[in-house]
């Protein structure tokens, strides 16, 4: 059957070990069928996203499902009234004014997704913020209705002010005009919403503004709302910004006489949107301090705090709200996620009663949002966390804390190559030390490709048997969200694969780490862990390289004897095994540049060369056409770089059968390559002619 669901990321997870089917699913483990129809059980650290509080299919929560099923709950009654979305809504109200302390209600708009709701909260935001704007637009207008009104009753003169903005010979008239005029292009002004930076809050086309990282939100930019990021450690950079930008409205009023102009300034601030703990950013806890700052910036701006407890909430930090822990206090909430009870697909706005909306709900709907199904499991798991008086939650920081401690234990053993661990109750991140200048040109290329994250997965699934994943804009850092009843000896398969993991990289060992992706069942060929330290890369010389013609050489890098020189650790491999690992990581083929060689050129200069790597097999077993792209966007990388003169490898020539831009295909006049160069100029071997 060929793959049409999301092929290429299928295809990718293949080079990092991460093509498994799972087909059962139980608490925190989840099972791989095997070739004799068993099963081999696997530690799900990964938990949904952050979806799995009680873990996968809880006895207590598929029976009510079955029931809800059995008895015919109907799914699709829109427009008609959910007794049981009104149970969920004053669940979460009790839970709202007993943790946060509200003095108020909230109101809830039930939606289907963690980003649906964002944009939910987006939404109501601009529709509170436009009728603030028409309320203003039309105090505006009454008073200048006012002043002309006075004027044709005679007696009334223009401030300095006033006849300014009028223009020479102006009157009344003119000065509304004018001021009409200004007022129409301030009150066009598009608005705008304050996040953090390194937040994330969904890739749909309004909640992707609000995610940082530029990777997933550039290209989409030109679709929806317009957001500013600030630090947390610095939120008054709103402030800052807001005046700096600030649109007034020019108000005409008359008063005994006298007609001036008041500056009134426009929202154009739709709200402020912040995450306790940045999940997707790497495990980034606000402060105490940092909470209160940003809620006196939106105090200032008059804007909405819309706190996105999505993956943070329904008691994953040991209580229902993680803001909680740190006295934030919104004017909206977003949960999804783990509401949902790793069953149904739902998520929820809360919007505190002074700030909602009523015409909201005549303006906004969803199809799926508020069925009675998703709502009686949302019912059930709210019961489940409250029951005797809060035991879940309680298990969830005596969990979190044991599970920090072998973490923190493994960071002290390892900080040389761990930077850290981050995070509260059971959301948290284990972040490695930046690995693209080690020894090995494997880890160091996973490190400069941005899969150091999914490499490290993949071996710890093959060898443990423990799932986990980087989080998604700071691939270094593994996020750790497994249930509430996570075991013991979970922990310390965790700690202990971890540790062999930072062994490996102390020592810049990459055969360990290969061999599990390959896919393949041949053993190791040696069980212990060399050291490699000694073939890391020199540090730059700056006048040298200031001075050397700088060329870039896209080469192939298929053969088994390539890839033992381009990484010395991976000698003991076998052709096979090696060929599989080449023949796996075809997706992501393109590989991280290696530091530069400089040789002695023949008419005496220097000449520096970058080689940019691709991982080909012998075969080719790609078609020409698809080679040939990714040869292409080695091209451009080089170029990019600023390399001027960029160079393509004959083998490669060969097989995309010279379909590459002809400029690139050639060294630079006079300039004559070593033979092999992209081989002997690999790193951590001497160029083929080195330059003294």
């Amino acid at each position: 059957m060929e793959e049409l669901a999301e092929r290429y990321l299928g295809n990718a997870l293949s080079a990092w070990g991460l093509d498994v089917e799972y087909d059962r699913a139980q608490g925190d483990t989840v099972y791989l069928p095997g070739p004799d129809g068993g099963r081999t059980a696997v530690t799900d650290f990964v938990g949904g996203f952050g979806s799995l509080f009680f873990g996968h299919n809880h006895p207590e929560l598929v029976a009510h499902a079955k029931a809800l099923l059995d008895a015919g709950t109907p799914s699709h009654a829109q427009l008609s009234k959910r007794t049981e979305a009104q149970r969920v809504a004053a669940a979460l109200d009790a839970i709202v004014r007993r943790e946060l302390g509200a003095t108020e209600p909230y109101e809830v708009v039930f939606a289907n997704t963690g980003a649906e709701a964002v944009e939910a909260a987006m939404k109501h935001a601009e529709l509170a913020r436009v009728f603030r704007l028409n309320a203003l637009a039309a105090e505006v207008a009454a008073h200048a209705g006012d002043a002309e009104e006075r004027a044709r009753a005679g007696g009334v003169r223009l401030t300095p002010a006033a006849a300014e903005v009028a223009g020479p010979g102006g009157d009344v008239a003119a000065l509304v005009a004018e001021a009409g005029r200004r007022n129409a292009e301030a009150l066009g002004r598009a608005p705008e919403f304050f996040a953090l930076d390194g937040g994330f809050h969904g890739k749909l086309v309004g909640s992707l503004q609000l995610t940082h990282n530029p990777a997933f939100r550039l290209p989409f930019q030109g679709l929806g709302a317009r957001a500013r990021f600030v630090p947390a450690d610095r939120p008054e950079e709103a402030l800052e910004y807001v005046e700096a930008e600030q649109p007034h409205l020019l108000d005409v009023v008359a008063e005994d006489g006298v007609v001036d102009v008041v500056r009134r300034p426009v929202p154009f601030v739709a709200a402020f949107v912040v995450e306790p703990i940045q999940g997707e950013g790497g495990i980034h806890e606000l402060t105490a301090d940092q909470a209160k700052r940003i809620a006196d910036v939106c105090r200032t701006l008059q804007c909405p705090l819309v706190v996105d407890e999505i993956q943070t909430g329904a008691g994953r930090t040991g209580a229902f709200f993680s803001s909680a822990g740190i006295g934030l206090t919104g004017d909206y909430y977003t949960l999804a996620k783990s509401v949902g009870g790793g069953l149904a697909k739902t998520s929820m706005l809360l919007v505190r009663r002074s700030a909602y909306v009523k015409e909201f709900e005549l303006l906004h709907s969803s199809t799926f949002a508020k069925d009675s199904f998703s709502c009686a499991i949302t019912e059930k798991v709210l019961e489940m966390l409250e029951r005797d008086d809060g035991a879940a939650y309680r298990q969830a920081a005596e969990r979190g804390a044991r599970l920090r401690a072998a973490l923190e234990e493994v960071h002290a053993e390892f900080g040389d190559v761990v930077r850290g661990v981050r995070g509260r109750g059971l959301l948290l991140g284990f972040e490695f030390a930046d690995q693209s200048a080690s020894g090995s040109a494997v880890i160091r290329n996973y490190a400069r490709g941005g899969f150091f994250g999914f490499a490290v997965s993949g071996f710890l699934l093959r060898k443990y048997q423990v799932r986990l994943m980087p989080t998604g804009s700071s691939p270094r850092t593994l996020r750790i969200q497994p249930s509430y009843a996570v075991d013991d000896a979970a922990i310390d398969r965790l700690a202990a694969g971890l540790r062999e993991v930072c062994t490996l990289l102390r020592h810049q060992d990459a055969l360990h780490l290969v061999h599990p992706l390959t896919g393949g069942d041949t053993p190791l060929p040696r069980t212990d862990v060399r050291d490699f330290r000694s073939a890391a890369p020199a540090g730059e010389d700056a006048g040298a390289a200031a001075t050397a013609t700088r060329v870039a050489y896209v080469a192939d890098l298929g053969t088994p004897e390539a890839l033992r020189r381009f990484d010395p650790s991976l000698a003991e491999l076998d052709d096979a095994t090696l060929r599989s690992f080449v023949a796996r990581s075809a997706p992501v083929r393109a590989m991280a540049p290696c530091p530069p060689s400089r040789y002695r050129a023949a008419d005496g200069g220097t000449v520096e060369v970058t080689v940019f790597p691709l991982l080909v097999e012998e075969s080719a077993g790609d078609t020409a056409g698809t080679l040939a792209a990714d040869v292409a966007g080695q091209v451009a990388a080089a170029r990019a770089a600023g390399h001027t003169s960029v160079v393509v490898s004959p083998a490669l020539r060969r097989l995309t059968g010279e379909d590459v831009p002809a400029e690139a295909i050639r060294a630079p006049e006079g300039l004559v390559l070593p033979p092999g160069f992209g081989l002997d100029g690999a790193p951590g071997l001497p160029p083929a002619a080195p330059a003294p």
